[in-house]
């Protein structure tokens, strides 16, 4: 008989799909609300930009005044990220037109969403830390499931009640994470209680952002390959339509194209924790960075639509493989009393490469077409994992 899943697991699935599906509803339907708002291509790049920049620079800070303030609970800071993104939310349903009002609550809206994912991670370091039996693999396994769900239901639902609906949809999904945050902080104060006494107060003091890149260069080095591998990375996952409409698909295989991506992820996350043993958790991510590029020159070289869905597979052993595995390994090469800010960091510098890929790759694509894009994409992604690799390396001898 195999193991049921625990309970605190189940509860950590919430918030991991929670968080996939209000991604979803912002990032991969941001297109479909903003056009129908009134705005163009140009103008939705430009907010999903700062969107995106806000986030990535509020989730370190966030992590780092965490670290520096243990007494404060997760659940008590992802509780008004979550009530600042219903009220932004409620004020985009009743002025869901282009104007500056409505620019500046989409804007805010992505600033306040993209750090609960990093607060995320750093529970179920907390969790871990507490022996709580979680399995991160199974539940992180459960978002990519959650994004295929509603991605597919709010295609079928904006088809049939306009765009005007979305905010809708974002509001359930936050009521969904409020519920699983409320869960998974009561599972963190049951393990916290089994752990001897004073331990789960013990905690050095954190240290500023400069004392913490100091302290962990290789560690921030590798993050800086990981900036120019995700620009490779998002070049692909923000313009997936240029690349279908190359290989003659439209709107309905990209889709299908961006669902079936997101399948192949499942295994890999779901299995994580049986993976080898023979190998560390660091020689899996160096092999993830490997794949990553050769996942790239996959879709560049791809000629039809069959040959494009098959590359998709090279989504397994790159992105899902670093996924399930940088919040472990974060957690044992920082120490502990900055792992809110390590966990922040790690997930902020994937927001830059796509802040960075929408910008360079939204260029590229108009003027030099889509092979040559995704080409020099490569290159990028080649680049950052010769950085990325060498720093794993470089902890190793040091």
């Amino acid at each position: 008989m195999k193991k049921k899943i625990s309970a605190v697991t189940f509860h950590y699935m919430i918030i991991t799909g929670g968080f996939w599906m209000a991604f979803c509803v912002v990032t991969a339907y941001a297109a479909v609300f903003l056009h129908g708002a009134g705005y163009d291509d140009q103008e939705v790049g430009i907010i999903l930009a700062l969107g995106n920049v806000g986030g990535a620079v509020l989730s370190p800070v966030l992590g780092a005044w965490i670290d520096r303030n243990r007494k404060i609970r997760h659940a008590a800071v992802i509780t008004v990220l979550l009530g600042a993104q219903l009220v932004l939310l409620a004020a985009l349903r009743l002025n869901p037109q282009k104007n500056l009002l409505c620019s500046a609550c989409y804007v805010l809206y992505m600033t306040f969403m993209m750090p609960v994912n990093a607060l995320n991670l750093d529970l179920c370091v907390r969790l871990e830390h507490s022996k709580a039996p979680l399995n991160f693999g199974l539940a992180r396994s459960m978002g990519s499931f959650a994004f295929v769900i509603l991605s597919t239901l709010l295609g079928i639902l904006t088809e049939q009640l306009g765009f005007r609906m979305l905010p809708f949809a974002g509001m359930t999904v936050i009521l969904l994470q409020a519920v699983g945050n409320r869960l998974v902080d009561r599972d963190l104060r049951e393990a916290e209680k089994s752990l001897p006494e004073g331990e789960a107060l013990l905690q050095e003091k954190s240290s500023s952002l400069t004392a913490f890149i100091r302290e962990n260069k290789a560690f921030c080095l590798m993050l800086f390959g990981t900036i120019i591998i995700f620009i490779a990375h998002n070049t692909d996952g923000n313009f997936l339509i240029n690349l279908v409409e190359n290989v003659g698909g439209g709107p309905a295989i990209m889709g299908y194209l961006a669902a079936f991506t997101a399948i192949v992820e499942v295994p890999v996350m779901m299995f994580s924790a049986k993976l080898p043993k023979k190998w560390s958790r660091v020689q899996y991510i160096r092999l993830a960075f490997i794949f990553f590029v050769l996942k790239t020159l996959a879709y560049a070289l791809a000629p039809n639509i069959p040959l494009l869905f098959a590359s998709r597979i090279l989504q397994a052993p790159s992105y899902a493989l670093y996924t399930v595995l940088i919040v472990g390994y974060a957690d044992e090469v920082v120490a502990r009393k900055d792992s809110a800010k390590a966990q922040s960091l790690a997930f902020s510098m994937t927001t830059i490469g796509s802040v960075l890929a929408s910008l360079i790759g939204g260029s590229m694509f108009k003027t030099a077409g889509v092979q040559p894009t995704m080409l020099t994409a490569t290159a990028f992604a080649a680049v950052g994992a010769a950085i990325a690799l060498g720093a794993t390396y470089w902890k190793k001898k040091s």
